[in-house]
């Protein structure tokens, strides 16, 4: 009860999107040592109640409560290993709010050409990789909270759209 009334204090919210796989998996259990062990701890230190789908029990539609994270909390942390699907899918969608992302992968996998440009942390899944992890992470959440427009793939495209439709017009001075 304590820790729930802590919680609701926490003015900040952050979601957290990975990839976790069945209980009891490999995916599951780096997934899980991640939050617990560096994103929590470091979110916690800045004021965040962070949470992943595998903290809402509240009955409904988990896609729908996902989906409403995504769009409406002040931050997104995106763990990217294993380029899972459902995470791209989630990424996509907060990319279209434009609202604060950070994203994460271990190190030696290859992003996808869409987000191989954007800024991204990359971590060793060791002991040591917790150590390096939790300084940038602290950093990067930083940076990210204090951009007023943040940069991603769909708001370039649209930013770009939106000066040639000016310079087709004759407008170029708008």
């Amino acid at each position: 009860m304590a820790k729930a009334k802590e919680q609701d204090e926490l003015e900040k919210s952050c979601f957290i999107i990975s990839p976790f796989g069945n209980d009891g998996s490999d995916v599951r259990r780096k997934a899980e040592g991640l939050i617990e062990s560096v994103i929590k701890p470091v979110l916690s230190e800045l004021g965040f109640n962070a949470i992943s789908s595998l903290d809402i029990s509240k009955p409904g539609s988990i896609t729908n409560q996902v989906i409403n994270h995504l769009l409406n909390d002040d931050l997104v942390i995106a763990n990217l290993s294993g380029l899972n699907a459902n995470v791209m899918y989630e990424l996509a969608v907060r990319h279209a709010k434009r609202l604060p992302v950070v994203s994460l992968v271990e190190k030696g996998t290859s992003l996808p050409f869409d987000i191989a440009q954007e800024r991204t942390i990359f971590y060793e899944d060791d002991m040591k990789g917790v150590t390096s992890l939790k300084p940038a992470l602290l950093q990067s959440v930083l940076d990210a909270i204090e951009e007023k427009e943040p940069d991603n793939p769909i708001y370039r495209v649209i930013q770009q759209s939106v000066i040639q439709k000016q310079i087709e017009a004759g407008s170029i001075n708008d």
